[in-house]
């Protein structure tokens, strides 16, 4: 789902997403590494100057099963670079059922003149710094004006929590799920997973698929709906 962000470029060897403004993972990292042993610590030079020349505090990389050489990890830490975190990459192998889901919560799609409503509980939700929202803004409307579906959880009238679905290559991606810290516990995220998921298959995606902290909480969750771990993914990152 990298391409789908803004501010991406392709270089050869690696795909950067770079967004400085909003210094989280997602928004800022190198990505689908593949080059030969031999063109590994060129290709880390160049992203190290893509940051830097971008304005960037730090460089990022994630690395996969499916990064090679297989040895870049290594190469990273020789270089100054510290792991940062570990994520589960999930993968939805259960059935929607009713059951599963809220009664008290209604799910609406934000059209893109309300995605201010999403926002602000993503802002809570994740704890983002205020100071992000001019940027943060037009990303989420870029996703939206590309194919993607902002949902919003209402109990009794108040918006309360978020998912976000990106359909691309028969792939749903599901993204900022979170719930108000008073109005967890009551199934609200597991119902706007499911509420995410279900669209996901309207729309005749063959895959659904997340992204969460390995061994958290969420990630237990997201087992018990129907999801299970696919893969993990290390985030490694230095300050320029």
């Amino acid at each position: 789902m990298v391409l789908t962000l803004p501010k991406t470029k392709n270089l050869k060897g690696a795909v950067i997403v770079c967004n400085p403004d909003i210094p989280i993972p997602p928004c800022n990292h190198a990505a689908d590494i593949k080059v030969n042993e031999n063109e590994a610590e060129n290709l880390l030079n160049r992203v190290v100057k893509h940051f830097r020349t971008s304005n960037s505090a730090f460089a990022r990389f994630r690395i996969t099963p499916l990064t090679r050489p297989k040895t870049f990890a290594s190469l990273l830490e020789a270089n100054g670079f510290e792991k940062e975190a570990e994520d589960s990459i999930m993968v939805f192998k259960g059935k929607i059922t009713k059951d599963k889901s809220s009664k008290g919560i209604k799910v609406r799609k934000m059209p893109e003149s309300q995605i201010d409503v999403a926002d602000s509980i993503v802002f809570k939700v994740f704890e983002f710094s205020s100071d992000w929202k001019d940027k943060w803004h037009p990303l989420m409307v870029d996703w939206m004006r590309k194919g993607g579906e902002y949902y919003v959880g209402y109990v009794e009238g108040k918006p309360v929590g978020t998912s976000l679905l990106f359909s691309l290559m028969k792939t749903g991606g599901i993204f900022n799920v979170g719930t108000l810290k008073e109005y967890r516990k009551r199934g609200i995220a597991t119902t706007l997973t499911l509420h995410a998921i279900a669209k996901s298959i309207e729309k005749g995606n063959e895959l659904h698929t997340l992204q969460t902290g390995k061994g958290g909480n969420a990630e237990q969750l997201y087992k018990e709906i129907g999801f299970v771990t696919d893969h993990t993914i290390s985030w490694y990152v230095k300050k320029l």
